[in-house]
């Protein structure tokens, strides 16, 4: 039986990778980033929306592409078997905002690996790493990631249940919450409250727009006959842009008032154009720092993200 942890694999642990970035984030960065997940660009100038350090490939300096036309870090594993790569969720923590003007580093380290089989018998390789960014000597941000790896010519997945092979049928967008219902400056949420959903239904130049934003042409989420090379039904949405519209879904409700600093969440099956994604959330905690979100992202009567939560800070007056 084929097993994707081997030693060769387990030798790799501890492996660490620095990255500086060439130039300044730059303000046309954060911008174009607003626009691509529907939040509001003059809110988002000099700072950063919190998760677009830990989503852009701009950080890496890369200039040559891999074979999945990526120019992000990726973990080149001494796999026994060709495998496809898939992400299965972030934890996110935000220590100061990222600025237009800061030139970010980010170091990579491989700390765990995990083997498992899914209902068919096939291995699962579940590997964590993690990420810290630094500007002028401060830690802006860490991000502890899981990525799955399965062999080539599997079915799909690992979270794609059967009712996930379709693309669903295309309608009218939902329209997303307005801006205006939210926390007013002083005003405290209630524990158990439900926050405005943040509805965004998606088609492929959502995805692509997106992966422009993120500096991230990764095959997989918009080229057809690639996804199925990879054992994916058809181009997926980018995991980590359901993590952004998570973030904002509760910016949007706290406004100024309070700040991201922890932003949790596990994906669970795919994304697909012409689907509509609802981001919910319920206040799980109020105290004297900030208050904690309950979240989860579902496709009609589908959840494709959970568990997932987010920590707020009260922001200084």
């Amino acid at each position: 039986m084929t097993q994707l942890l081997t030693e060769e694999v387990r030798a790799m642990l501890g492996t660490s990778v620095t990255y500086v970035a060439p130039e300044p984030l730059s303000r046309a960065s954060i911008r174009y980033f607003a626009l691509a997940i529907g939040a509001d660009p003059e809110r988002w100038r000099d700072e950063a929306p919190p998760t677009l350090i830990c989503e852009t490939a701009q950080l890496t300096g890369r200039s040559a592409p891999d074979g999945n036309s990526y120019l992000g870090h990726t973990w080149e594993l001494p796999l026994p078997l060709p495998c496809a790569m898939f992400r299965g969720g972030n934890d996110y923590q935000f220590l100061r905002p990222a600025r237009f003007d800061d030139v970010i580093s980010t170091t990579w380290t491989l700390v765990d690996a995990t083997e498992r089989r899914d209902r068919e018998g096939d291995p699962l390789l579940f590997v964590t790493a993690e990420a810290a960014y630094t500007a002028n000597d401060d830690l802006l941000a860490t991000n502890a990631e899981t990525m799955i790896f399965r062999p080539l010519g599997s079915a799909q997945p690992e979270a794609a249940a059967p009712d996930a092979q379709a693309t669903a049928a295309p309608g009218e967008p939902e329209a997303s919450v307005p801006h205006a219902e939210q926390l007013t400056p002083g005003e405290w949420p209630n524990v158990g409250t439900e926050i405005p959903p943040l509805n965004r239904h998606i088609e492929l130049p959502d995805m692509v727009a997106y992966g422009a934003a993120t500096w991230d042409w990764h095959r997989l989420h918009y080229d057809p006959a690639h996804a199925h090379r990879l054992g994916a039904p058809a181009p997926l949405m980018d995991g980590q842009m359901l993590g952004a519209l998570l973030a904002e879904c509760v910016l949007r409700y706290c406004g100024p008032g309070a700040r991201l600093t922890r932003l949790a969440y596990r994906n669970r099956a795919p994304v697909l154009a012409g689907n509509t994604v609802i981001c919910a959330g319920t206040i799980g905690t109020v105290d004297d720092a900030g208050f904690s979100v309950d979240l989860s992202v579902t496709v009609g009567d589908r959840l494709v993200v959970a568990p997932a939560f987010a920590q707020l800070a009260w922001s200084p007056a």
